[in-house]
């Protein structure tokens, strides 16, 4: 994010490993597997945001000084650009997904399903 905007430095001090740990991209086809597994905590911008998805939202402003172990991420059009090709957020937009983000001990997963230029890795099930 830009320096500008201030937002405060962020430090692990998280020793655990869990074997699935970090942030990692998600395929909307992959979301009841990872659902499932992993049982995060899902976040969405507004009521108005993620739909097609049918989770048990939590908003992100809702979430802020909440902690959980993992979360999912329903990105917003912003938030989907900035992954994909590092476009700059506008500061508000940028706030909510750093509240989204750091609410994760352990692992975020972003529903995204065209990466662009992102090298974040992707989470998918194993094959049966």
């Amino acid at each position: 994010f830009d320096q500008s905007w201030a937002f405060p430095s962020t430090t692990s001090k998280n020793e655990t490993s869990t074997g699935h740990d970090g942030v990692f991209l998600l395929r909307s086809e992959h979301v009841n597997a990872y659902m499932a597994t992993f049982k995060p905590q899902s976040l969405r911008h507004s009521v108005s945001s993620a739909k097609a998805l049918q989770l048990d939202f939590m908003n992100f402003r809702v979430a802020k000084g909440a902690t959980f172990q993992r979360v999912l991420i329903a990105p917003t059009s912003n938030i989907s650009d900035f992954i994909r090709h590092g476009a700059r957020m506008e500061p508000l937009a940028a706030s909510s997904f750093y509240v989204a983000v750091t609410r994760a001990e352990q692992s975020v997963a972003i529903v995204l399903d065209d990466p662009g230029a992102s090298s974040l890795q992707y989470w998918a099930p194993p094959a049966e």
